[in-house]
């Protein structure tokens, strides 16, 4: 089935209203496989922070920025708004129990997790594909989230397979046959 939206910028309140049910839309989302990464900073205490995303996207090599995504009104928005440093740490395929512990209790998110500080102190977590320290350049209103851009001021990578996201579980990327 084809949900259309007119493309009317007028009709936009007509076309909220006639939009299919959210877990529609949330299934057609689904069908784009996304990464797995986990943003981690400091808190106001000092404390490391983290939290699981699966919107980190490269946006320019100059100057270097990515962005991920946060909703409006959360803690990790509350965090990264006072923090304005953080690190995007790419999960690996093996690393599924730690994306689903940074979505768990607060307090207990850095319990057995291994990292080492930055150049700035902030959580780099061990194991991960690619980590990418940032300062937050802006922060633009999108909905009910916000995008946060991030200037890359350090960072680093490694070989290996990526942890995924597609169709609400996590999976691991195929490798895929270059010769044919």
């Amino acid at each position: 089935m084809i949900h259309a939206s007119p493309r009317n910028p007028a009709a936009a309140s007509t076309a909220a209203a006639t939009m299919p049910p959210k877990p529609d839309l949330r299934h057609a989302f689904g069908r784009f496989p996304t990464g797995i990464a986990v943003v981690t900073m400091l808190d106001g205490e000092g404390m490391p922070y983290g939290a699981t995303i699966n919107s980190f996207v490269s946006v320019s090599m100059a100057p270097p920025m990515i962005s991920w995504n946060v909703v409006r009104g959360s803690l990790a928005h509350s965090t990264v708004s006072q923090a304005r440093r953080f690190v995007i740490n790419v999960l690996a395929k093996d690393q599924r129990s730690l994306a689903q512990k940074m979505t768990g209790p607060v307090t207990e998110r850095f319990t057995d997790v291994q990292y080492r500080p930055s150049e700035w102190g902030l959580p780099v977590i061990d194991g991960t594909l690619a980590a990418f320290e940032c300062n937050v350049h802006s922060m633009v209103t999108a909905g009910d989230h916000d995008i946060v851009l991030g200037i890359i001021d350090n960072f680093e990578h490694r070989e290996g397979r990526p942890l995924v996201y597609w169709q609400g579980a996590y999976a691991t990327a195929a490798q895929y046959d270059t010769q044919g």
